[in-house]
């Protein structure tokens, strides 16, 4: 604005100039010409020396969607990434379909006798005792078997070959195990068909 008020004040200065009869020369008249523009195209935009096309520059432009630290509702606010993948330590991400066939027996009748030799192996030391048990059994046999004092344990020796006698579960059998005190009946199970038996039960005979 301060622009127009000296351009419109020389204009009306070189105006009276030519009134009193100030000599011109002809860059004066050039000059005066182009102050004569400017009081017009003053008047014509309403006397601020702007044009339509500088006022209304910035009318069409869209304004910013991120202002004052706003975030735009419409951008999500991180990056979405996959979950990350866990570490299963090699272990199957499919159980093994368990059935019935002669290895599967032989391996229940060896697990059994075994469970019941190491059980009966009570000449030696308690340490040495639970040593040769407890890779023999599952978690939950381990907490009910490790306070067992040998001394107590009757049994000393596999008189005969075990036999299993319940195949109505893929996953769970029992197995008797001749012994110089009677037959002990040995409970296995199995987590799925590539898992070992285990004992979850050593019961003397009934």
């Amino acid at each position: 604005m301060r622009k127009a008020m000296m351009v419109t004040v020389t204009a009306v200065v070189l105006v009276v100039a030519a009134w009193i009869g100030w000599p011109r020369d002809e860059e004066t008249d050039e000059f005066a010409d182009r102050a004569g523009n400017a009081v017009e195209q003053t008047d014509e935009n309403g006397g601020d020396g702007t044009t339509d096309s500088g006022a209304d520059s910035t009318a069409g432009t869209p304004s910013d969607p991120v202002t004052d630290g706003e975030v735009d509702p419409g951008e999500p606010a991180l990056e979405v990434v996959d979950e990350p993948e866990f570490d299963t330590d090699g272990e199957p991400t499919e159980r093994i379909e368990a059935t019935w066939d002669e290895d599967i027996r032989a391996a229940a009748r060896t697990t059994a006798s075994a469970a019941v030799t190491a059980f009966s192996d009570v000449d030696q030391s308690a340490d040495d005792w639970w040593k040769g048990l407890s890779p023999l059994l599952t978690p939950q046999a381990k907490a009910v078997y490790e306070d067992v004092d040998p001394r107590n344990v009757p049994v000393r020796q596999v008189t005969g070959p075990a036999s299993v006698v319940d195949e109505s579960s893929t996953l769970l059998t029992e197995v008797t195990v001749p012994t110089d005190v009677g037959d002990y009946t040995v409970m296995l199970v199995r987590a799925d068909g590539g898992s070992p038996w285990l004992a979850e039960q050593i019961r003397p005979p009934s």
